[in-house]
């Protein structure tokens, strides 16, 4: 069988904490052919001293720091990460999260067995910070065609690890989204499956997720959502409504109810957090297309159109 290299791509700052947890599960793959490229995003601690020693154990392990030219973030170095991969797959994969010995393998299989495939998508659970306890993850789906709508109904949770991608198939697209700070993935995965990739589902946890709510000083934790994330998950949901423009899935009423609710919510909730009147103005402007895209929609009646105004109204004379 053909054993095509595997590119793993890695974002980390400041992890040395939990990164060789990470690096280990990499090392105990069962799959070998593999590349596993790490890009530093300006880590003040140890990280770098700590990818080091794994570059010295397994030259298959490299690691690169983020050019200054690009933006600061997460996305910026996972598309650096990408420009600079050599396998024909490619799987992205977070710094604190854990591969089971098969993750590799399992998928790679798949796409061997049917060429014509674009990606595979797998399953992962979900730990907590110390990984002492676990949930599954939600994984309802009624079709592979479903999926995009599936997935922006929260049917389905997909990660930045759960897809290994054909290289090619990327190529030419728009990767993650440099500008965003909240829900990077998410926004990355809907448009990805928007385009209807050829894949399959491997209904199987191939992954272990380290939960983002465990500890204050993670990214993604609660306590540390700001505005612009607030504004960032917003556009995501805007995306949702967008993206279904053109497809059946903008004939399902409760669909777009569903997803301007929790749009508009949202973007109040960031208004809220907004400190003065002249950022809150600024904000809507900012937003002023996306908003005028969710009002104009039929699931909107002359009241719920007049309800909303007055409600971000009196968002805006917030004192």
């Amino acid at each position: 069988m053909s054993k095509p290299l595997i590119s793993i791509l890695i974002p980390v700052y400041n992890r040395a904490k939990v990164l060789p947890t990470t690096l280990d599960s990499i090392l105990e793959q069962s799959y070998l052919n593999w590349e596993c490229i790490l890009v530093d995003d300006g880590s003040t601690d140890n990280t770098i001293d700590v990818v080091n020693e794994y570059i010295k154990k397994d030259n298959r392990f490299k690691c690169f720091k983020r050019p200054s030219n690009l933006l600061k973030g997460a996305n910026s170095c996972r598309n650096y990460a990408f420009s600079l991969a050599k396998g024909v797959y490619v799987n992205w994969f977070d710094s604190d999260d854990i591969m089971l010995p098969q993750f590799l393998e399992l998928k790679l299989n798949l796409l061997l067995e049917d060429v014509s495939l674009e990606a595979v998508l797998s399953r992962n659970k979900y730990g907590d910070a110390t990984f002492s306890k676990f949930r599954t993850s939600k994984f309802e789906f009624e079709t592979i065609d479903s999926l995009f709508k599936d997935y922006a109904l929260e049917r389905i949770e997909i990660q930045t690890c759960s897809f290994l991608w054909k290289k090619v198939f990327l190529k030419e697209l728009p990767l993650f989204n440099e500008k965003i700070q909240r829900y990077q993935d998410n926004e990355f995965h809907i448009r990805m499956l928007a385009l209807k990739p050829k894949l399959k589902v491997l209904n199987k946890e191939l992954a272990v997720i380290r939960s983002g709510n465990s500890e204050e000083d993670q990214i993604s934790a609660i306590k540390n959502i700001t505005p612009k994330k607030l504004f960032d998950i917003f556009y995501y949901r805007y995306q949702c409504l967008k993206l279904a423009h053109d497809t059946s899935v903008w004939e399902d009423r409760l669909y777009k109810q569903i997803i301007s609710k929790k749009a508009l919510w949202t973007f109040y909730g960031a208004l809220k957090k907004e400190p003065s009147f002249s950022n809150r103005i600024k904000e809507i402007k900012n937003h002023k297309a996306y908003l005028k895209f969710i009002y104009k929609m039929d699931t909107f009646s002359k009241l719920d159109y007049l309800k909303t105004n007055l409600y971000l109204l009196k968002l805006i004379l917030l004192r």
